[in-house]
């Protein structure tokens, strides 16, 4: 059975996406891409690869990092 993390999608604004775990660097950087800021998506997730040794806990935190940078972007409910 395949990994899979559950992250926030910045590139789908997606909270609690499950996705298969990303093997290396190109497949997280492939699950970043696609969107108009997918240059700050990929950026961030690189500084936090820098200081973690799994890829699918760098892309975690790069997500997390994005959900509260949009949810400061939304009017309250």
């Amino acid at each position: 059975m395949a990994e899979t993390i559950r992250w926030y999608n910045p590139v789908r604004r997606a909270y609690e996406e499950e996705a298969p775990a990303p093997m290396s660097d190109a497949q997280a950087i492939e699950l970043l891409s696609g969107h108009p800021d997918s240059d700050k998506f990929i950026e961030e997730y690189r500084r936090w690869r820098a200081t973690q040794t799994d890829v699918g806990r760098a892309l975690i935190l790069t997500g997390g990092a994005f959900y509260v940078e949009h949810r400061r972007g939304e009017s309250p409910n």
